[in-house]
């Protein structure tokens, strides 16, 4: 079995409510239930899949993902951008155990696009943000809130400076201040 993990739009692809969507085997899409067990979604209604077979193929589609968000290396990487055990992210684990699915329709949108790396690079500093510096302790709303306040406090730093003469593609046009 070879498991895709991917963007699957729910208009695309459509549900049962509550299962997750986190990829694809084949032209079949790969979600699990609420009780995170795998099925296959197709014409036929959801085919039950092996979870040991499911897990297993997750090793790779896992490893294909994630580095294409973090390019340099994921094994740290994944654990710490979604606030995970490093010991649940490894392959052993995984195949073992699997991933929560929420986790894995994450990777698989993170990975979908031009700017995987960029993504990843983004994913990593929110979640070094949250996780040291954020205020709130243990309540990750709270924390994850105020990271979302620095965020845009961040933002509107680079937006002021970015669209003065001090950005480097104005350099060419005069002053370099």
């Amino acid at each position: 079995m070879e498991i895709v993990l991917d963007y699957m739009p729910a208009d695309l692809w459509p549900c049962p409510a509550g299962w997750t969507v986190v990829g694809r085997v084949g032209h079949q899409a790969l979600a699990y239930d609420p009780e995170r067990q795998p099925f296959l979604l197709g014409d036929g209604g959801p085919e039950p899949l092996d979870p040991a077979e499911v897990n297993a193929a997750l090793v790779d589609a896992v490893a294909a993902a994630a580095m294409k968000v973090w390019p340099g290396g994921w094994t740290n990487a994944l654990p710490l951008a979604f606030g995970l055990n490093r010991r649940t992210t490894q392959p052993d684990k995984i195949a073992k155990k699997g991933l929560n699915p929420v986790v894995l329709r994450s990777l698989a949108f993170a990975a979908n696009e031009y700017d995987a790396p960029g993504m990843g690079a983004l994913l990593s500093a929110l979640a070094l943000y949250a996780d040291r510096y954020a205020e709130g302790g243990d309540n990750p709303f709270e924390t994850l809130g105020n990271t979302k306040r620095a965020v845009a406090n961040a933002f509107d730093l680079l937006l002021d400076v970015r669209k003065g003469k001090t950005f480097k593609r104005n350099a060419d046009e005069g002053s370099d201040s």
